[in-house]
């Protein structure tokens, strides 16, 4: 998955999540800013994307406020709603007793300033054991609330209030139904299509008006103009309907922050008609005072950042005329807008660049947000929210022990509040107040809890990938071997995998990702060991998002750990210093051999097929670039239906997400394409063809670059060259044929030139900044994105040639 990242209103680029997550562990990115992919239903804060999602490294997340992404739907674990639990006088019994007692430690200690820990040193402030108990609530409390706060506004909404047409309200009640369920670990209804089927089904039926059902289908396609287009039917919709305020306010900020070409004429009337929204919200009964924190977390860390950020001022103040059942809302808020203006009135700059004024800035609007802050935490010191922005706070105006303290006043709340664990990582870059020792102390300290039931103990993970960072290790580089990182890396996932709260296919998770970090690791024997657990099946997704291809690690794990390791590493030597006919004569010996196992003989088939197109292309002629077996060998395709016709055409067929499919051959960064795209057929009269070139071309990341012909509705005939799939491109027009296109495609010098049906379209011209495209394995394949419409595309006649970077 690939993200838009966005700073004060600026377009920062697109990146993938592991660079997102690298920067923010870098100090590059605050967590403040706004990042949006294909999918996502609005924009949302950096911070709230980076919670994890998948075992043993970040992974995206959604939420039904968020959208369903495309062939990896992956439940969000939202923070912050303990305090539902114990509303105003409601605080009774047992329960309210043992929050009292786990807050205790920290409740002693009011005034920071008082507190050992004020002065503590970075290595105290990691080192010291985590505040909490059995009865500290986790995050897996925290979606049950927000389970019900997300049924209470949609699907009870619809029942009450819904446009129920007999016709389609199964359909219609089962696309809400599972919206939530699908993203907050509810019972999902299998009978019912996918998500994304059924959105497109509802709301290609003019009999389905309902503006809640309308509003899920939008946010579960994915295609935006798509998504756009929905949004606009909903919010129309809402205009007569007998909704309330909250699921209004929602589809309106949504489609405020989904505007693609008119955003500067149109977000500020939809802010204001969001405003009046979140108005009649906060007075009909939609949101109450119960929902504080829901709306807090929605506000700071959600898909209403953007809006806040817009309109703060005005919204705290809403807030505040409400008086005081809204207090701790009023004062988060407002706390949260002085952390704002303090790092504007600061700027970005460096130290030696701070002006006299902005100093003062930073310093008078931390103090107003120190001051708000603490009054929330004392008057709800059930809720962590208030507690982790003062630690926020603490990184700007006081020091790592005042961290430390409010890290503290979190957990005990929260054991797994992702915001806190975060903000504290990043309190002990040296660039702040730690070093590397402190850094993975502090990952130490979250795996001494074994509360492998949480995130926690994972948050080592997290602290090596920071020092990684830290240290700027190459790309695909990895601190996982070190002898004093390793054994910890071990008891993080043997931890995980073991764990009985956990279901069964989550502990295979956790061997799967085990199995990678090892083999990143050269221990390859513990990864042969996972794999033999898993009968050598990892779930696939593990494979994803390190940044080189690992779609055959089984077969290469036994290969290195099999009776001709000796032959494979001799192999993959030779191919490393780019002899390829030494490494080849090996690989076809032990593609027969019947010395060697079957995992191992395949390994070798699939790097012999490889390497033999390399060695042809060094030749400098043009090379046959299709698969040539119905195994695909030497190929990977991630998604598409893909099969090969005697006539030697590759045909695809793919639904809305597209197909992709990429060569194993290490093809270098100059070279020159040539062939022809057939469309088939179609769903409507769009489609999409194209090649996918650079690192791993994988939805997972951003590392690659895309050239695609294209028609539809939006852009018309155009080629594209694009980052990934998505919004930074650069297009030229074209005349295309409904039936066959051929084209030529030079990537040469980093610069870009194209014909299209021998019409030239791209002259040398220079692409989307990438740079976290490298060359040292650029590899090349095919494919394309749809438009919400499903394609039989084929391939003919693709040939290949490598170019002299002196050429021109």
């Amino acid at each position: 998955m690939n993200y838009h990242l966005n700073r004060d209103g600026q377009d920062l680029g697109v990146f993938p999540l592991a660079e997102l997550q690298r920067r923010r562990a870098s100090g590059e990115l605050t967590g403040n800013e706004w990042v949006w992919a294909e999918g996502m239903q609005n924009w949302q804060s950096l911070e709230s994307v980076l919670q994890p999602g998948a075992p043993g490294r970040i992974a995206p997340v959604t939420t039904p406020e968020q959208g369903a992404k495309p062939r990896k739907t992956l439940i969000l674990v939202v923070s912050a709603v303990v305090g539902l639990l114990f509303i105003g006088a409601v605080v009774v019994g047992v329960v309210g007793y043992k929050i009292i007692h786990v807050l205790a430690p920290a409740l002693k200690d009011l005034a920071a300033e008082n507190s050992p820990l004020a002065h503590a040193s970075a290595m105290a402030a990691a080192s010291q054991s985590v505040v909490c108990d059995s009865n500290t609530l986790t995050a897996a409390d925290a979606v049950k609330a927000d389970r019900e706060f997300r049924r209470r506004q949609y699907v009870e909404g619809y029942k009450l209030r819904g446009e129920r047409n007999p016709q389609n309200d199964p359909l219609a009640l089962g696309l809400v139904e599972n919206w939530i369920a699908s993203n907050y670990n509810g019972t999902v209804d299998t009978n019912l299509p996918p998500l994304q089927e059924l959105s497109n089904r509802l709301a290609n039926d003019p009999a389905c008006t309902d503006p809640v059902v309308l509003t899920a289908a939008a946010v579960n396609t994915v295609e935006l103009h798509e998504m756009i287009r929905r949004l606009e039917r909903a919010v129309k919709g809402f205009e007569n309907s007998k909704h309330l305020g909250y699921p209004k306010f929602y589809a309106t900020v949504t489609l405020a922050e989904k505007l693609i070409d008119d955003k500067t004429d149109r977000r500020p009337v939809l802010d204001a008609q969001a405003l009046r929204n979140l108005q009649a919200a906060l007075t009909d009964g939609s949101i109450r005072p119960e929902d504080q924190a829901q709306i807090a977390e929605i506000l700071i860390f959600g898909w209403g950042r953007g809006f806040f950020d817009r309109n703060a001022e005005a919204v705290y103040a809403m807030v505040q005329g409400l008086g005081q059942a809204y207090q701790w809302l009023a004062l988060v808020l407002e706390g949260e807008h002085e952390i704002s203006a303090a790092w504007q009135a600061r700027g970005g700059g460096y130290i030696n660049t701070v002006s006299d004024a902005g100093w003062k800035g930073f310093s008078e609007h931390l103090a107003s947000a120190r001051k708000c802050l603490t009054r929330a935490w004392k008057l709800r010191p059930d809720l962590p929210l208030a507690p982790c922005r003062m630690i926020y706070v603490s990184l700007g105006d006081a020091g790592i022990g005042e961290m430390r303290l409010w890290f503290d006043r979190t957990t005990a709340v929260q054991i797994d509040y992702a915001r806190a664990w975060s903000d504290l990582r990043w309190g002990l870059r040296p660039r702040w107040y730690g070093d590397i020792n402190s850094m993975l102390a502090f990952g130490e300290t979250a795996l001494k809890t074994r509360r492998f039931d949480t995130d926690v103990p994972r948050k080592y993970f997290d602290s090596v990938a920071d020092v990684e960072s830290e240290l700027d290790l190459p790309r695909g580089q990895h601190l996982y071997g070190r002898s004093d990182i390793w054994p910890r890396i071990q008891e993080l996932y043997e931890g995980y995998s073991a764990e009985p709260s956990l279901t069964a296919d989550a502990r295979a998770g956790w061997r799967s990702t085990y199995t990678v970090v090892a083999f990143l690791a050269g221990k390859y024997d513990v990864a042969r060991q996972q794999l033999l657990v898993l009968a050598w099946q990892p779930h696939p997704w593990s494979y994803t998002g390190w940044g080189m291809d690992l779609t055959i690690l089984p077969q290469e794990v036994a290969a290195r750990t099999g009776s001709q390791s000796e032959l494979v590493a001799a192999a993959e030597a030779r191919h490393q210093k780019g002899d390829v006919a030494g490494a080849l004569t090996i690989y076809d010996g032990l593609a027969t051999s019947k010395m060697a196992d079957a995992l191992t003989r395949a390994f070798a088939q699939e790097r012999r097929a490889a390497l033999k197109v390399e060695q042809s292309l060094q030749g400098g002629g043009w090379v046959d670039f299709m698969p040539n077996d119905t195994n695909f060998t030497g190929w990977h395709v991630a998604f598409g239906q893909c099969k090969l016709l005697p006539d030697g055409a590759l045909e695809v067929s793919s639904d809305e997400n597209g197909h992709l499919l990429y060569s194993r051959v290490r093809m270098g960064a100059e070279f020159e394409v040539r062939g022809q795209i057939e469309v088939v057929s179609s769903t409507s009269t769009a489609f999409q063809a194209g090649l996918v070139m650079g690192g791993i071309p994988e939805s997972e990341s951003d590392n690659w670059y895309a050239f695609r012909i294209k028609r539809n509705s939006d852009e018309g005939d155009v080629a594209s060259f694009s980052q990934h799939w998505i919004k930074r491109q650069i297009l030229a027009p074209v005349n295309l044929d409904s039936r066959t296109n051929g084209f030529i495609f030079r990537f040469q010098n980093g610069r870009v030139s194209a014909t299209v049906d021998g019409r030239e379209v791209f002259k040398e011209v220079e692409p989307p900044k990438n740079s976290y495209v490298t060359t040292n394995e650029f590899l090349l394949g095919l494919g394309a994105f749809n438009d919400s419409n499903s394609t039989v595309i084929r391939y003919r006649n693709l040939q290949v040639r490598r170019l002299d970077s002196s050429r021109q």
